[in-house]
């Protein structure tokens, strides 16, 4: 075969190829642990809306917050604390005591069986630590005999250490969002509270979003965590909205 047909099967191959796909712009967010599900929803939500690919990483709220720079575009956090930026809440969690059922031992039912029964909790710099040790701080002169609140047996670094913690058995109660024991079925969870009869608190811990790049894409993902089809995932989930 002549070198010229060759060349001209060569030409007519490559003019049927599709052509390449440019690729998807591509966002960092950095988000609290206790949105891992949620926000892995609305990531694929908002990819197939909006053509953009978004890279989560999930964590602690207050380790994040001193890790972010310009890589990241987007910051979504549990509690104001950790958020240092302008924001706007887009979503609300409880405390609950989270129990593995089925579990032998005392179970807990009110703040007092804590006296009873060894529980975990987030580390106190955390925002899910520090609103459980402020409510078991205002619960301790109607709770706990001597107003000495019981030492939590084991600290997680954030909620998902602190559950997991509690799956592994080192404890027999865990002080979480009730959005985290909605994860695993074989979860049950009693609102924290002082007595049985007590009606629901307001939601303990808002979270609140920010934008930290400022990119084209940044603005379009923290709109449409505003968007119905994200509330409505973050409802499902089982977060209050503002």
């Amino acid at each position: 075969m002549k070198r010229s047909t060759l060349m001209l099967l060569a030409a007519l191959v490559a003019a049927c190829s599709p052509a390449p796909q440019p690729e998807k712009p591509t966002i960092t967010v950095y988000a609290d642990s206790a949105l891992t599900e949620t926000f892995t929803k609305i990531g694929t939500d908002f990819e197939a809306s909006q053509g953009i690919r978004v890279k989560f990483l999930f964590g602690a709220s207050s380790a994040l917050q001193k890790q972010l720079g310009a890589h990241v575009d987007v910051f979504a956090s549990a509690g104001q604390g950790a958020m240092k930026l302008p924001s706007k809440v887009f979503a609300r969690n409880q405390l609950v005591v989270a129990q593995w059922q089925g579990r032998g031992g005392k179970g807990v039912t009110t703040m007092t069986d804590l006296a009873a029964v060894p529980y975990a909790m987030c580390a106190e710099e955390e925002p899910c630590g520090d609103a459980a040790r402020q409510k078991l701080k205002a619960a301790a002169f109607n709770a706990f005999r001597d107003s000495v609140v019981p030492t939590p047996k084991a600290v997680g670094q954030d909620v998902r250490d602190t559950l997991a913690k509690l799956a592994a058995g080192e404890v027999g109660a865990a002080i979480v969002y009730a959005t985290d024991v909605r994860t695993n079925p074989k979860l049950t969870s009693v609102p924290l509270r002082i007595a049985v009869q007590d009606e629901p608190a307001p939601a303990d811990l808002d979270f609140p979003v920010a934008v930290v790049s400022g990119s084209p894409e940044s603005l379009k993902f923290y709109n449409f965590v505003f968007s119905e089809q994200a509330r409505a995932a973050l409802t499902d989930a089982g977060f209050e909205l503002p």
